[in-house]
């Protein structure tokens, strides 16, 4: 009866035992799994609020990955759509300290990679979701070189999208390829209303949307290759007869085509595992959390479209370029509309209005008016009464800060404003301003 009564005593000691590690180690810095080789690498990882503009005058609230200096307990980079890409090597041991600086829980799930059943980031089942101010410690074996990619998992119809993802690379130890260069890129939407809810929620500028939202009627409007649309996505600067590693990753989710035109290229991998015929293709189908590693010949000089082909896709942002050395200087800049950059700064003039940061909007509205006044001196004298009504409500708001401003009647001449500016642009998509 003793010898019973004391195994009954030390399987409730180890079961406690057990719920408290998981509690602690949930809250804390669990998720370890023993290295038995390669280099350790160490990341800081923070989450916090930000404005990510994916074109120019188009906001959206977002979260962002950022990197994080435990030296000085501080940001060591802004946060970013997509965070800051991971790299590391095959067989290295990775450690990725996660720092919670935004006000939702969070978790960190790093997709396709083999990690331990504690270093998973599934949400009250593996872990505690991680709460502002708290960190928790992801810590695995980079076993397979491929291409990955991290996002949070908590509510994944939600925090992924609203910018929480970034891309993991396991760079192999001797390499399989030989390349002129490499580019990561990640596609993804969004809807705005989501930003509009969750920073409605939070009481933070909500950037350019408005609207209600539910997730079971998401309708994207915005779709971005690392993180931006069409026109303001970064060409791929190719030279003839170089081969290139594209890393496609759909941290979305939607399905998506990737399409290449004038060019072909190998599927050499697909989640992390190589494949051991590689197909030749122009166009692959790429679903939610599938990545792909294509290998591309530059053998056909020029500046070409590279886009989803699902229309919608394309036409609202999934568009970019490749272009060849030699046809830099034949690149139009995808015909930007004049009025983009006085958006841009339009943008940032509501954000430091709703902050009640009236001396960061004078260098804005600025620029506002130099930008109304470049404008005017390309375009037609059709759109003279438009531009003289554009001019004025600008003057008005510079008048307004340049002395004590009173908060409502600037609202309103800010709200005048962005009128104004719409008005412009409708004049300007109705015909040519040149």
């Amino acid at each position: 009866m003793k010898k019973r009564s004391m195994i009954m005593f030390f399987s409730l000691f180890c079961c406690l035992a057990a719920i408290a590690f998981f509690i602690l180690g949930g809250k804390l810095k669990a998720a370890s799994v023993p290295s038995t080789k390669g280099e350790t690498k160490v990341f800081h990882l923070y989450a916090a609020d930000m404005e990510q503009e994916v074109s120019q005058g188009t906001t959206l609230y977002s979260w962002g990955f950022g990197l994080w200096d435990p030296q000085k307990n501080a940001l060591a980079s802004p946060p970013s759509v997509p965070g800051p890409e991971i790299r590391v090597k095959e067989g290295d041991h990775v450690k990725v300290v996660f720092h919670n600086q935004q006000k939702e829980m969070h978790t960190i799930h790093f997709h396709g990679i083999d990690n331990s059943f504690a270093g998973d980031g599934t949400p009250d089942i593996s872990q505690h979701p991680t709460m502002k101010g708290e960190t928790f410690t992801y810590e695995f074996d980079a076993k397979h070189a491929g291409t990955y990619y991290y996002h949070c998992h908590v509510e994944p119809d939600r925090h992924p999208e609203m910018g929480l993802y970034g891309a993991f690379i396991v760079e192999p130890k001797q390499p399989k390829y030989k390349t002129d260069g490499e580019f990561t890129l990640l596609l993804a939407e969004r809807d705005p209303l989501l930003s509009l809810s969750e920073g409605t929620e939070a009481n933070q500028y909500v950037g350019t949307a408005a609207g209600d939202y539910d997730t079971t009627e998401r309708k994207a409007k915005y779709y971005t290759i690392n993180g931006k649309m069409d026109p303001e996505i970064p060409p791929l600067h190719v030279k003839e007869g170089g081969t290139y590693l594209i890393r496609l990753i759909n941290a979305g989710s939607e399905v998506h085509t990737f399409h290449t035109h004038g060019h072909h290229f190998q599927v050499v991998a697909s989640d992390g595992r190589d494949i051991s015929n590689p197909m030749t293709k122009d166009s692959i189908t790429i679903g939610p959390g599938e990545k792909y590693d294509l290998l591309l010949k530059a053998d056909n000089p020029g500046i070409w479209p590279i886009h989803c082909h699902m229309g919608p896709h394309d036409t609202h942002g999934m568009h970019m370029m490749m272009v060849y050395d030699e046809y830099h200087d034949k690149m139009n800049h995808r015909n930007m509309n004049p009025v983009s950059d006085v958006r841009h700064h339009f943008a940032l003039l509501k954000e430091y209005q709703f902050e009640k940061k009236y001396d960061a909007m004078k260098p804005e509205i600025k620029d506002i008016v130099q930008g109304i006044q470049d404008f005017y001196s390309i375009s037609s004298d059709a759109h003279f009464e438009e531009w003289t009504a554009l001019d004025n409500a600008a003057s008005v708001v510079s008048k307004q800060l340049n002395n004590s401003p009173n908060r409502e009647a600037l609202e309103k001449s800010i709200n005048d404003l962005e009128q104004k500016i719409d008005i412009m642009d409708q004049a300007l998509q109705s015909g040519d301003p040149s």
